[in-house]
């Protein structure tokens, strides 16, 4: 997924920057709940990092926590990320984060929200 510098940006050209960058690569995600996802997400004005990559995904989740079956397909891109970031300062918090959302898919609790952590 593109995450594009959207710092130099007023709030609702980067909110409609985001929910493309979305759209185009979930597909199933529709230009309401797009939005709705990309109003979550702070503006990106430094390098993407863990966190930039990990936040966006929890949020996409977060807002379509009720198809499962592409949350399932989103935490998968998410374990993908924390594998190619195993060194980074915040892993274990994230990797706690991801534990939680995986308790969550097999039916053993309500989907997390970050402020649990």
């Amino acid at each position: 997924m593109k995450y594009e510098y959207n710092g130099n940006l007023l709030e609702e050209d980067r909110i409609n920057l985001v929910a493309k960058e979305i759209i185009t690569k979930y597909p199933q995600i529709n230009l309401k709940q797009a939005k709705e996802i990309a109003m979550l997400e702070g503006k990106i004005s430094t390098d993407c990092n863990l966190d930039t990559r990990f936040n966006r995904l929890y949020n996409i989740m977060l807002v379509m926590n009720n198809d499962i079956n592409l949350v399932k397909i989103i935490y998968s891109d998410l374990i993908n990320i924390l594998k190619n970031n195993q060194n980074d300062v915040k892993f274990d918090y994230y990797y706690n984060v991801a534990l939680e959302i995986n308790n969550f898919l097999k039916k053993e609790r309500n989907f997390p929200y970050l402020d649990e952590f």
